[in-house]
């Protein structure tokens, strides 16, 4: 796939002699001094920290506030600085689709991959559930762009698939398919998809926040402070707490020779998703006929990646060598990566775009969130066998905010995992996340609504949405009428 950072620098009217991968490190340490500050900010403003706002989000809309669209602007513009500054924007609108690649690589790597029948006995409500909100996304965002955006705004149709990139994939996906949107002719996608993604997040954790609280007061929940006391009063056996606290500090400490180890299977990861892409692209040209446009070229390299991770973590379990690798250390590696991902996106988004685009994406943000709700107060508790609101907040979170969010608002109402929730929510993930969190089919659905159009693609994705729920009636075990339970 063709770099845009070319494009950009021409645009910018940079010359060859200029030494653009000087511009890409100087980039690259502006955005780490942005998370700092960031950092920084939340601890001057508590009121941050109590929103579960990352440092990098922070920091990114600290970039966009000191960047060429506002005070860089307004104070040096047509100056030689002003100019750098534009330059180092323009790069940074173009890094997302690399910085996702490693990311994507790792999501996989570290841990056991279960087998598809364990994953399903264990989170099979939270896959139906997770599946079920995936693809209703995409069918009422469809059913939105052929009902609303288009005949009243004239909206793109490749937004029909906004709502599901940016809750769903989160600010990753949404900056990683920053090629892929101008390769299909929807150049503002990039920024109303990151639009989208900033909503999720926010909204996720708003929302999410809301729902505990009347959780709380239905008595189906003891709140956060309540459980936080109980805890204090459980404490750990002396041994045991030892025994944690040594094996969390080997593994805070880890050599130069050890981090260049994991990048460097990482890397290998993203070697074997690039060859499968090539692969791919291979076996489409021979298939296709002659002026045909194939599909696989608009796939980015990410979704690969994920793919590459998992085909490399099982020959590394085939082999025995799971000690090799470790967890945290590939953790670290991609949540670097990701911090770094979310504050070049925000910091480059475009105002102009946002503003100009505002209604759909209000209306885009509100239809998203709407969905979501209806199926956690009407779906979702008829399918969790315990903890319905702890599982489904867990799973809103995911679909409005992508992963971490989901796992955050758990975290509040569940610490210890007393009811198993957040590990059922976490085995789903090698049977969702490669596929529709942010995976392939999420990947793949703006090439599939660019080459069979939306209602091609609403018969598509309404055919899986029905599949979702005849499994879920065939499965799941209905609850009794009024149960009590708490989380």
């Amino acid at each position: 796939m063709q770099s845009t950072s070319l494009h950009h620098a021409q645009k910018c009217h940079m010359k060859p002699s200029e030494h653009p991968i000087d511009l890409i490190l100087l980039t690259l340490l502006s955005a780490s001094l942005l998370i700092l500050c960031g950092a920084l900010l939340r601890k001057l403003f508590p009121i941050l920290e109590r929103l579960h706002l990352p440092a990098s989000v922070i920091g990114g809309v600290l970039g966009v506030i000191i960047g060429p669209q506002i005070l860089t602007g307004i104070v040096f513009s047509g100056t030689k600085f002003g100019d750098t500054v534009h330059e180092l924007y323009a790069i940074g609108k173009s890094l997302p689709s690399y910085l996702i690649v490693v990311v994507f690589a790792a999501l996989m790597m570290g841990k056991t991959i279960p087998s598809p029948r364990k994953i399903w006995s264990n989170a099979s409500s939270h896959l139906v559930i997770g599946y079920g909100l995936a693809w209703g996304q995409y069918v009422v965002g469809i059913l939105l762009t052929l009902l609303v955006l288009i005949p009243f705004f004239d909206a793109n149709p490749l937004s029909g698939a906004l709502i599901a990139i940016g809750f769903q994939g989160g600010y990753g996906t949404a900056a990683g398919l920053g090629d892929v949107y101008n390769q299909l002719g929807f150049e503002s996608g990039y920024d109303l998809a990151l639009g989208m993604a900033t909503a999720g997040k926010v909204s996720a954790i708003l929302v999410g926040i809301a729902l505990i609280n009347l959780a709380t007061r239905r008595n189906q929940i003891e709140s956060p402070k309540q459980k936080r006391e109980k805890e204090e009063r459980e404490k750990v056996p002396e041994k045991k707490a030892k025994a944690l606290y040594k094996k969390q500090q080997k593994e805070k400490h880890f050599s130069a020779d050890s981090l260049i180890l994991h990048f460097a299977l990482l890397c290998t990861a993203i070697v074997l998703g690039w060859t499968l892409r090539k692969g791919l692209l291979l076996i489409e040209v021979l298939f296709l006929a002659e002026g045909s446009e194939g599909v696989i070229q608009y796939i980015p390299l990410f979704p690969m990646a994920l793919i590459g991770g998992i085909i490399l973590q099982l020959l590394i379990t085939k082999l025995s060598k799971e000690k090799m690798v470790n967890a945290h250390h590939l953790h670290s590696i991609s949540h670097s990566f990701l911090d770094l991902l979310i504050v070049v996106a925000i910091a480059s988004l475009s105002l102009k775009a946002l503003a100009a685009n505002w209604e759909i994406l209000a209306i885009l943000i509100a239809t998203g969130i709407s969905w979501n709700l209806c199926v956690f107060f009407l779906i979702a508790p008829r399918l969790y066998q315990n903890a319905p609101w702890t599982r489904g907040l867990g799973d809103f979170a995911h679909s409005t905010g992508a992963t971490t969010t989901g796992l955050l608002l758990m975290k509040i109402v569940d610490p210890s995992d007393k009811t198993g929730a957040k590990s059922s929510f976490s085995m789903k993930q090698p049977l969702y996340e490669p596929i529709i969190g942010g995976g392939f089919v999420t990947a793949l659905a703006l090439p599939l609504i660019h080459s069979i159009g939306l209602w091609g693609a609403l018969v598509v994705f309404s055919i899986l949405l029905i599949l979702v729920i005849l499994a879920g009636v065939k499965t799941l075990t209905i609850k009794p009428k009024n149960p009590v339970l708490r989380s």
